[in-house]
């Protein structure tokens, strides 16, 4: 089912909590999970942006660690106006990653 974690929030944010809860017709801690997929996916997102920028990991492995589609990825990265540089080197390791991943699968 899942862990149960206890945090100290300041009233602001309770109080905005409480508003989304009111409006979205759901108690508080379905506010709280949703809010936090939502974060979670979105640092995810843009940790693997942020990597792949610096040319420390290749699209491909951008895409596994950010959870999206390349096609979602692409979007991202259009989106932030980042340049795409994609050479052979890219692809082979691209490749590689693939082949490796594709190895996990049953």
């Amino acid at each position: 089912m899942g862990q149960s974690i206890t945090s100290r929030l300041p009233d602001a944010l309770v109080k905005e909590i409480e508003r989304i809860s009111e409006i979205e017709k759901l108690d508080k801690s379905s506010v709280v999970r949703r809010l936090l997929a939502r974060a979670i996916d979105e640092w995810n997102m843009d940790h693997a942006v942020a990597a792949f920028q610096k040319g420390e990991i290749s699209m491909g492995m951008a895409v596994e660690m950010a959870h999206v589609s390349i096609w979602a990825f692409l979007a991202k990265l259009h989106e932030l106006k980042i340049p795409i540089s994609y050479d052979v080197e890219d692809l082979e390791e691209d490749l590689k990653y693939v082949q490796e991943f594709g190895a996990k699968e049953p």
